[in-house]
């Protein structure tokens, strides 16, 4: 499926909309939306499933991924109620996705779902390996109390997320704080070079067509990374817009 990118102009409002399929797709789980790609080549059923989806997504300006990433995310409530009057599997998402050559990927971030449908976000991380979804908190080893899967960030607050690759293992950061990690061998080789990064809010809406879609509304900011990239390329698809984007950040909401 081919992507549609918008070089960034620094400081400018954005409203930008055009064919951009972010690298996960998603159906429903019991605590979270599991994510699988959405293969080339794409069928009407495949076509009506990526309907349901909405997102608004930041890509790094580097040729060669960076091994860390610090960035704050906005946490708030979201709403996932849609035309139905039902939550169905609906989810609300604001994370990064992070790939590497052989396809093994981790994910990390917050996500309200049919399991918590009003409150606020949920923290999580996922891992893949060689483009199979391995499921939520696969392989994380955590050293913290603030746990994925349980710990809600206090809405109305902006904290730091990250991630550190060190030798194929990778830790994950809440708060400035290291709160746990998939060590290298939960991939064959360990966790390789970075190829690719996506920085997005998205939102899932099992009956699209109605006037009430569950929320996206949300913001990055204080994008950094070890190679000194910034956010430089967005793609986004109706009824969501993207403002106030820099290089550092943009604020998403619908």
């Amino acid at each position: 499926m081919n992507r549609t990118r918008t070089r960034l102009t620094v400081g400018a409002g954005i409203a930008l909309a055009g064919l951009l399929l972010p690298a996960l797709g998603a159906s429903a789980s019991t605590q979270h939306p599991v994510h699988e790609p959405i293969p080339a080549g794409v069928t009407s059923s495949s076509a009506i499933q990526a309907h349901r989806y909405s997102w608004a997504t930041g890509f790094d300006s580097g040729s060669s991924g960076p091994n860390w990433i610090h960035e704050n995310f906005f946490i708030r409530s979201q709403s996932l109620i849609d035309r139905t009057g039902s939550i169905e599997d609906n989810h609300s998402i604001t994370e990064t996705y992070v790939r590497d050559k052989a396809g093994n990927a981790f994910e990390f971030g917050v996500s309200s779902d049919g399991a918590n449908p009003t409150m606020r976000p949920t923290l999580f991380t996922t891992t893949w390996t060689a483009g199979k979804f391995d499921g939520y908190e696969a392989g994380f080893v955590s050293t913290s109390s603030v746990k994925p899967g349980s710990f809600k960030p206090p809405t109305g607050t902006s904290p730091e997320f990250g991630y550190t690759i060190t030798g194929g293992k990778v830790w994950f950061t809440y708060g400035g704080k290291n709160i746990g990690y998939v060590s290298k061998s939960h991939w064959p080789g360990g966790f390789r070079a970075v190829t690719e990064t996506q920085t997005y809010g998205e939102v899932y809406n099992n009956s699209p067509g109605g006037s009430r879609i569950p929320t996206m509304n949300g913001s990055v900011s204080h994008y950094r990374t070890s190679t000194g990239s910034h956010l430089a390329w967005y793609g986004v698809n109706s009824p969501y817009r993207i403002t106030h984007a820099t290089g550092t950040g943009f604020t998403f909401s619908g």
